[in-house]
């Protein structure tokens, strides 16, 4: 009987890798165990095997403890899509014989705990089987996987806004029961509405200003004491008379 001999690679750590024997007759349970002893990793919460192309496109999908799942497809009898559902397989009923179809098949294993880890299987030889070893067993251990380091994000507290009390206006109680007396005069506000286009109305403000008169001798602007400027002549008369004056006041004095 022959030998499968899988190297093992992280997915998120370049510096770890694992070669393991096993045996074709021996189940994904058996594996599953192996890889648990040699990454030192905690208790598993659940774990998959999936069977893959060669780029790691995933296929067939085995797991530690029983799940169903929900596949759509369309059925061409029916002429629609449909769901299906259907159990995974398990991996202590699975056989790694009845999963292997290529000389170098390649698989995925993923390892929940509180994180998911990743690892890249590949069957890379085969080998004769010797009687006198136990299998599986890890023939070649490099690197070890770095626990995952759950740091908790505290919340940010929110600056807290105080509460602005509500103004309460204490009115006098006398007041209170004026206010409360007063009503509302339907008639009067029917006669404001009547007549609000006019009050609204604006007035020039050119038309308000009162219109000055010159020959209005009771004027505030004229008192009666003044002497009052009938004509151009009027004015031209008194220029003359300031001009003599001015003449007069600057002859020498003959005293």
């Amino acid at each position: 009987m022959i030998i499968y001999r899988f190297r093992i690679t992280s997915e998120d750590q370049e510096d770890f890798l694992r070669e393991i024997d096993i045996q074709p007759v021996q189940t994904f349970l058996d594996f599953h165990e192996i890889m648990q002893s040699t990454t030192d990793l905690d208790p598993c919460e659940n774990a998959f095997f999936y069977t893959t192309d060669r780029k790691y496109k995933k296929h067939q999908e085995i797991s530690l403890k029983p799940h169903k799942k929900r596949l759509r497809k369309y059925d061409q009898e029916l002429d629609e899509i449909v769901t299906e559902e259907f159990e995974l397989h398990l991996m202590k009923d699975s056989r790694l014989k009845n999963f292997i179809e290529d000389p170098h098949q390649k698989m995925i294993y993923e390892y929940y705990t509180k994180d998911l880890y990743v690892f890249h299987l590949e069957l890379f030889k085969l080998l004769k089987e010797d009687d006198y070893i136990i299998f599986p067993k890890c023939i070649k251990k490099t690197g070890e996987i770095q626990k995952k380091i759950f740091i908790p994000v505290e919340p940010v507290a929110e600056e807290e806004i105080p509460l602005i009390p509500p103004v309460i206006f204490d009115i006098p109680r006398e007041k209170e029961i004026i206010l409360s007396g007063i009503e509302e005069n339907e008639a009067e506000i029917a006669e404001i509405e009547d007549h609000i286009d006019e009050l609204l109305v604006e007035e020039d403000p050119l038309t308000k200003q009162k219109s000055i008169s010159v020959h209005d001798e009771t004027d505030e602007y004229f008192p009666e004491d003044e002497n009052i400027v009938e004509s151009m002549g009027d004015f031209e008369d008194l220029e003359n008379i300031e001009m003599n004056q001015h003449e007069y006041d600057s002859e020498p004095d003959d005293y």
